[in-house]
């Protein structure tokens, strides 16, 4: 007994007729199987988490693209107070500049780094996401992008942003010396 599937019962309906419905029939099941196995292949792929489009490329940006990346910086930079001190100046930078945007944290920056970072993101109103452990091959601690294409010349933050992570000292005043007040 044949199983009652679309080809078998076309085949068991046009059998009897013409070459011409033959020609019909063959057409409709090749047409069912190319259907069939691309259903089939979408189900497999979208079973292993779709097609990733340059996976090194994403892996290595904390899951984005390097076009996008407005900011970046090092696990090391991450973990340091320089940073973390003037996040919040940054991130606000960033932001008059270009919306939306959203931070990635590595799952290598401390965890209360994290939290900082995490939670200083959320009050200023960016999406922000403490990345899996699948990007820990990533040399960077923190990623600040853009979810479309953007120009930005340097995306290290400490070059970036050099005037607020490394303010210039103010030459101190020379100090006239006692003899100098009395004998001019």
């Amino acid at each position: 007994m044949h199983k009652k599937t679309i080809p078998n019962l076309l085949y068991k309906c046009f059998s009897s007729k013409s070459e011409q419905t033959f020609e019909l029939l063959e057409f409709l099941l090749l047409w069912y199987n190319f259907i069939m196995t691309d259903i089939n292949k979408v189900i497999m792929e979208k079973a292993r988490g779709g097609v990733k489009l340059n996976p090194d490329e994403q892996r290595r940006f904390l899951g984005t693209f390097e076009e996008r990346v407005l900011a970046s910086c090092s696990i090391e930079q991450a973990n340091e107070t320089l940073i973390r001190s003037h996040f919040k100046e940054i991130l606000s930078s960033i932001m008059k500049n270009c919306q939306p945007v959203i931070v990635k944290i590595s799952p290598e920056v401390e965890s209360g780094n994290q939290i900082f970072y995490l939670k200083t993101s959320k009050e200023l109103g960016c999406e922000a996401t403490i990345v899996s452990s699948n990007y820990q091959s990533s040399p960077f601690g923190l990623i600040v992008h853009s979810d479309h294409l953007v120009q930005v010349d340097d995306k290290d933050m400490s070059q970036q942003f050099a005037s607020l992570l490394q303010p210039t000292e103010k030459p101190a005043k020379e100090k006239p010396s006692f003899w100098k007040k009395w004998f001019g």
